[in-house]
């Protein structure tokens, strides 16, 4: 018998690592963004690949991308820009 183990994902979104970095960044934290670097390497690579297979989605998947990113940008204190 195995107990049922229940767990809150505390993982932060891309915009929330976003808002910290630049926070991080604002203040001249050098030595605590240091290791983040990769993450945000990672980030705005993802962003890069989605800019390049957007085209190529279904509208209805173009449009879960335009809702996440305004969710997302709203998190780092940004309105979405229009297309």
């Amino acid at each position: 018998m195995t107990a049922e183990t229940n767990t809150i994902d505390m993982t932060p979104t891309w915009g929330e690592i976003g808002y910290f970095y630049a926070r991080l960044a604002a203040s001249n934290e050098q030595k605590a963004m240091e290791p983040m670097r990769s993450e945000v390497a990672r980030a705005f690579a993802a962003a890069e690949a989605l800019q390049q297979i957007q085209k190529f989605l279904p509208a209805d998947l173009r449009e879960t991308v335009s809702k996440v990113m305004a969710v997302e940008l709203a998190k780092q204190g940004f309105a979405p820009q229009p297309d």
